[in-house]
């Protein structure tokens, strides 16, 4: 009796243990890059958060002094009066800012110190602004923001009644 074998083509062992180290190599690259650059990603994003946080912040506040009729400032808030009696309230604390207009809520991770509100004149004494002078601190270091509103004749007729 003739016994007839037929092969078939496969890879050995050996060949099948040697692509599955290389792939476990090529993984455990992929992995250590991916790690890394995540790592990266997240400080760029902290690194950039503030600065997008204090963009944010100024488009805001000079959208709501330019759009309100009124600029106060009470312990420990900024309040804007609309025109049409709405309000906005910027309250403050060491850590964050948070902008109250209606239902809506926007929080900057700024720490603002402190604020004030002066008035300020031109030379001549005929065009009258309200400034409002934010301290922030940036990388632990004191940085000023001024914002100005201009103060028009009637309503410093109001004021003086």
């Amino acid at each position: 009796m003739n016994k007839h074998y037929t092969s078939v083509k496969a890879f050995s062992v050996m060949e099948a243990v040697f692509s599955m180290v290389i792939i476990a190599i090529v993984i455990g690259l992929v992995f250590v890059v991916f790690s890394i650059l995540s790592e990266r990603m997240i400080d760029f994003k902290n690194q950039n958060q503030f600065v997008a946080d204090l963009n944010r912040l100024t488009y805001v506040v000079n959208k709501d002094i330019f759009e309100n009729e009124k600029m106060m400032v009470n312990e420990e808030e900024i309040i804007f009066n609309g025109y049409q009696g709405k309000e906005i309230k910027y309250n403050y604390s060491e850590e964050f800012t948070i902008r109250i207009k209606e239902e809506f809520i926007d929080t900057f991770k700024i720490p603002l110190r402190d604020l004030i509100i002066d008035t300020i004149k031109n030379k001549n004494e005929r065009v009258v602004y309200q400034r409002l002078k934010l301290n922030i601190e940036v990388n632990k270091q004191p940085m000023k923001l001024n914002f100005f509103k201009k103060v028009y004749p009637n309503q410093l007729i109001e004021a003086e009644k």
